[in-house]
């Protein structure tokens, strides 16, 4: 997995990605549709070399600041 510097709405996707939230919950919350966020979810998991739904936890605690749930909406 690449460490690359995230933008901001990178990193609030990572994070939501990181706690479960599906598409639709995540266009919701921070705009667009679904079909958006999951064109944004494969380019930023591209980016960071992420194959497997298990690195994601992991990406997030790293490159997001994200060590908890913490409320994520």
């Amino acid at each position: 997995m690449r460490k690359l510097p995230l933008t901001p709405r990178e990193k609030q996707l990572l994070r939501r990605l990181a706690a479960g939230k599906t598409d639709h919950e995540i266009a919701v919350r921070l705009g667009g549709t679904a079909k958006q966020v999951a064109g944004q979810r494969e380019r930023l998991l591209a980016k960071l070399g992420i194959c497997a739904p298990a690195e994601i936890e992991d990406a997030a605690e790293r490159l997001a600041g994200w060590s908890t749930y913490r409320g994520v909406t």
